[in-house]
């Protein structure tokens, strides 16, 4: 079955070498060394670089979703975005960019881990950030319902589909009167 959730590879991609000015971004401890290697290989190439290195979990629409917006903000051509950490946080910080146009070419992303997701209740709309793995059920933290975590991510709104997990069950007439 196709599916739009991330194939995060176990090591890090390399840093897009083509870009003429970079914004690295990493959240958590185990992100910071693979944004230092990164850095390491633009400085040597003689590229800017605006580095964050922020604590994690940075939180919907944290210091680092913040950071990643105003670098995105001010862009130009030949700008890259990169950016490492937890898969939330990750997926929260390229949604804030592409907001600004920024296009796939132009991002670097790397998931550290997958142990938190962000769900999109399509009931109420709340996001919930559970670690219920993607076909596992966790409770929306807006209508109460039991949501499905569905196999489809949204890059617009960085997180996955729920829906009630009942919902394809039909009532039966006592139940539906």
């Amino acid at each position: 079955m196709p599916t739009s959730v991330p194939a995060w590879p176990t090591t890090a991609p390399d840093v897009d070498e083509l870009g003429r000015a970079f914004a690295v971004l990493s959240v958590g401890e185990e992100a910071h060394a693979v944004a230092d290697r990164w850095c390491e290989r633009l400085v040597e190439l003689g590229r800017p670089v605006l580095r964050h290195r922020a604590a994690a979990p940075a939180g919907p629409y944290g210091a680092a979703v913040r950071w990643a917006d105003r670098q995105a903000r001010g862009a130009r051509a030949g700008w890259r975005f990169c950016v490492v950490g937890p898969e939330d946080e990750v997926l929260l910080a390229c949604a804030a960019v592409r907001a600004h146009g920024a296009i796939d070419a132009e991002i670097t992303a790397h998931a550290v881990s997958t142990a938190r997701r962000r769900v999109l209740c399509t009931h109420c709309r709340t996001t919930t950030t559970t670690t219920a793995p993607v076909g596992g059920t966790c409770p929306c933290a807006g209508c109460g319902r039991t949501l499905l975590v569905y196999h489809h991510v949204s890059r617009r709104h960085a997180g996955y589909m729920g829906f009630a997990a009942d919902a394809e069950e039909i009532p039966t007439p006592e139940e539906n009167p």
